[in-house]
């Protein structure tokens, strides 16, 4: 059995290795390379065998014997002075999400449910599916982003757009939005979301104090303020509505809107002067019930067997407050129309005391439209006989 030279020796020495004593491991060693070289003789071409001898690894090839230590984590403090092991490189670890990955893949689900709807042969489970990727992704920007509007916005604007056809998650839309608005109270287009939130519930107070929010933030749109008027209007703040109507006419560059815009306001203003005891409503403060935040997020697994109703983005920036109409609200416009010589029109706001005011704002020049009678839930409006066009009116009640 052939010895180790001391050369050998000492160039292992050298690297840190410690050799255990030959005379222990020399049976062993002879009895290794006799079963190494059986191997070999069944083999036709050429291998590595590996011996191992109390941490000594013996690499043999083609007479050439290369020894290694088993701890190839001592290294010389001399020869790095960080005292770091050579040639160990940190595992692979999975590189964060960020928060643009999740936003893009739950808006891509959103657009393909979109898509999807807009197919002839929709499928309602494949859409609801692809609705639930969207808010899973969105509500996982959340966990991960909880102080990042965007990922508030995204889920609340996701719900928002389901509103027609599942009204019950409107407090979960409310809630999402109002957090987003709470990181981020300078987005107009949070504030608007919001004023559209409130107009779906039918909060008018809410709605205006939040447009009134966006105008401050956004002050040249001019659609934010034709909105805050008319919703002042049927809430029946004819002075709020009187000037939010001069701040649009400054804003407003077609010569025909803003003739438009004066006839409005002229005829609201006409409705005051014929009212002496008409007096300025306090400004409206918000009535904001706190709501809870909810980092998780209702998926819409019920909506299976419904039908799905996705509104495109124009339709969700509209803010129409739901239940201000012609029923129930203190002020409106109306139209009688050619030939015919008087209309009802239903009001749960009337009583015994209230005073029905009305102004023309086209048609019907030098005739005298008139309340022909009152009821507690309805007014009539008229002419003494019909004429041949159209008049459009606007009515006032008030107590």
């Amino acid at each position: 059995m052939p010895q180790l030279t001391q050369d050998q020796i000492k160039q292992l020495q050298q690297l840190g290795l410690n050799l255990p004593q030959q005379n222990q491991n020399q049976s062993l060693l002879e009895n290794q390379i006799k079963l190494n070289k059986k191997q070999l003789s069944k083999k036709s071409f050429p291998i590595f065998p590996l011996l191992s001898i109390s941490g000594l690894t013996i690499l043999s090839f083609s007479g050439l014997l290369l020894l290694k230590s088993k701890n190839t984590n001592k290294i010389d403090p001399q020869t790095n002075p960080n005292n770091q092991p050579d040639n160990i490189y940190p595992s692979p670890t999975q590189v964060p999400k960020s928060i643009q990955h999740y936003l893009l893949a739950s808006q891509q689900y959103f657009s393909q449910a979109l898509q999807q709807q807009n197919n002839k042969n929709n499928n309602q489970q494949q859409i609801a599916k692809l609705l639930n990727q969207s808010i899973l992704n969105a509500t996982q920007a959340i966990k991960e982003f909880p102080d990042d509007h965007r990922a508030f916005l995204q889920r609340g604007r996701i719900y928002q757009s389901l509103l027609e056809s599942q009204p019950q998650l409107s407090d979960q839309a409310l809630s999402d939005l109002s957090q987003a608005q709470k990181l981020n109270p300078n987005s107009a287009e949070i504030t608007r979301n919001l004023a559209s939130l409130y107009a779906f519930k039918g909060d008018a107070k809410n709605t205006i104090t939040y447009l009134q929010q966006t105008i401050i933030l956004e002050p040249t749109k001019a659609q934010n303020f034709y909105d805050l008027a008319k919703i002042q209007q049927q809430s029946g703040l004819l002075s709020q509505a009187i000037d939010t109507y001069d701040q649009l006419i400054s804003i407003v560059s077609d010569p025909q809107q803003q003739q438009q815009i004066k006839s409005e306001k002229s005829s609201l203003q006409d409705l005051i002067s014929q009212n002496p005891d008409y007096q300025i409503p306090d400004n409206i403060q918000p009535q904001i019930s706190p709501l809870p935040l909810n980092l998780d997020s209702p998926t819409i697994q019920a909506l299976a067997n419904n039908n799905i109703t996705i509104a495109a983005p124009e339709e969700i920036n509209k803010v129409e407050v739901s239940n201000l109409t012609d029923s129930n609200a203190l002020s409106g416009s109306s139209i009688l129309p050619a030939n015919q010589q008087q209309i009802t029109i239903n009001n749960d706001n009337l009583t015994p005391d209230s005073q029905v005011y009305l102004s023309i704002t086209q048609g019907g020049k030098n005739q005298n439209l008139q309340v022909l009678s009152k009821t507690d839930n309805s007014f009539t409006i008229g002419l003494s006989q019909s004429i041949p066009e159209d008049i459009e009116f606007n009515w006032w009640i008030i107590e």
